[in-house]
């Protein structure tokens, strides 16, 4: 058994040497080992840093498990050189070192040195959602046990749908009508800063993370209390905004997929072998002499009713390529087009010497401005020089899709 003199060291040491003290006086377990229910002098209590200043003497009795006051106790804290003054003392229910000053707190979550979550039971739950819990973020502060109706936030444990809005909203308001039926009349306006920030945490597998950080949640928001009658603002719905992200990018994947069959279709009906830059054929126009090749283009000028100057539709950096193209162009506006063209070499015109000649066999109209109706593939990778065969558009499309 610890000896009077042994537990009087444990008292007068200050908390961050109390274990070296009593090492050294004798060679017994610390209070840290005491067995479940055993009462302890120096089982660990979650007070403020004022508290565990060598300034008090702390004492405590009852339930203890693992070093912490765990079930029924009694801490106090006396002043060390004030022994007259009254002892500042908690006695009551404790969990996981945690004082449940509120008789509806069922439970407790240490967050840090001060900050706790007080568990407030079950949540009843919306329509086509289970039960949750509701819990209090709270913190001890100078001689006062956190309390539950003055709380830094609260923090729900909900389930169902969360990306439904209408049901997520739902729960933020029965976990602030819940929070409000606990506490007495008139808490709410004593909350700091006047607003309360609730957060839906996504069922019950969650917690503090090692630096006492709790996860943002998939939905937010923060009740404004000095509003008559309180309101939500600042209303955040992760979960909502990832269905809609998901949405869109299956919308985005059918369109690009449209993008592809649609030149597709186009290369087929017109005989075309494949898609060739300006840039490409002004480098080398003989490569494709007498073929079929599609090319994006729009009308830089018409130079009589059949013969224009184009550029590239879709215009990059450093190309600034400009054909001759030859055929039905007097409808054409500004808009880009995908072209089915022969390459019949270069002018030996003066005026547009070394052009090279495009013969125009078909067209059609992009609808949007860099054709990218034609021209963006699966995986947003733009097609450029390509070759139009199954193997090769399925390749690349696969190889976008599997890009990181």
């Amino acid at each position: 058994m610890r000896t009077a003199r042994t537990a009087r060291l444990g008292q007068l040491c200050a908390p961050q040497w109390k274990a070296l003290c009593l090492a050294a006086a004798c060679a017994v377990p610390s209070a840290h080992a005491a067995p479940e229910g055993v009462s302890s002098g120096s089982c660990e209590v979650v007070v403020a840093g004022i508290m565990r200043t060598s300034d008090y003497l702390y004492h405590y009795e009852g339930g203890c498990k693992g070093g912490v006051a765990e079930g029924q106790g009694t801490a106090s804290w006396q002043l060390r050189h004030a022994p007259d003054a009254p002892p500042t003392t908690w006695r009551g229910r404790f969990n996981q070192g945690v004082f449940l000053e509120n008789k509806n707190t069922v439970g407790a979550r240490r967050v840090d040195n001060t900050r706790v979550l007080l568990d407030m039971g079950p949540l009843p739950a919306p329509k086509g959602a289970q039960p949750g819990r509701l819990w209090v973020e709270s913190r001890v502060d100078g001689k006062l046990p956190a309390p539950a109706c003055l709380p830094l936030g609260l923090q729900v444990s909900a389930n169902g749908n969360l990306a439904d809005d209408a049901l997520a909203k739902d729960w933020l308001d029965r976990a602030y009508a819940h929070w409000q039926s606990l506490c007495p009349d008139g808490a709410a306006g004593s909350i700091k800063g006047g607003f309360l920030r609730v957060s839906l945490q996504r069922g019950s597998d969650w917690s503090p993370d090692s630096n006492g950080n709790i996860p943002s949640g998939v939905v937010q928001a923060t009740k404004q209390l000095r509003k008559q009658p309180p309101e939500w603002s600042s209303y955040r719905n992760e979960a909502s905004q990832q269905q809609a992200r998901l949405q869109q990018d299956q919308q985005e994947a059918k369109d690009l997929q449209a993008n592809r069959d649609r030149i597709q279709t186009f290369a087929r009906k017109t005989g075309a072998s494949q898609l060739v830059s300006l840039e490409a054929l002004e480098k080398n126009p003989f490569r494709f002499d007498k073929q079929i090749i599609l090319v994006a283009v729009r009308m830089a000028a018409a130079r009589t009713a059949t013969e224009a100057v184009v550029q590239p539709a879709r215009r990059t950096r450093g190309d600034w390529s400009r054909v001759l193209l030859r055929g039905a162009i007097s409808e054409w506006d500004e808009q880009g087009r995908v072209a089915a063209v022969r390459v019949n070499g270069r002018s030996t015109d003066k005026a547009t010497e070394d052009a090279v000649v495009l013969e125009l066999v078909d067209s059609q109209r992009c609808n949007a401005p860099n054709c990218e109706d034609f021209l963006l593939m699966p995986g947003r990778q733009w097609l450029l020089d390509e070759k139009f065969s199954a193997f090769t558009l399925t390749s690349n499309v696969r190889l976008a899709l599997n890009r990181p």
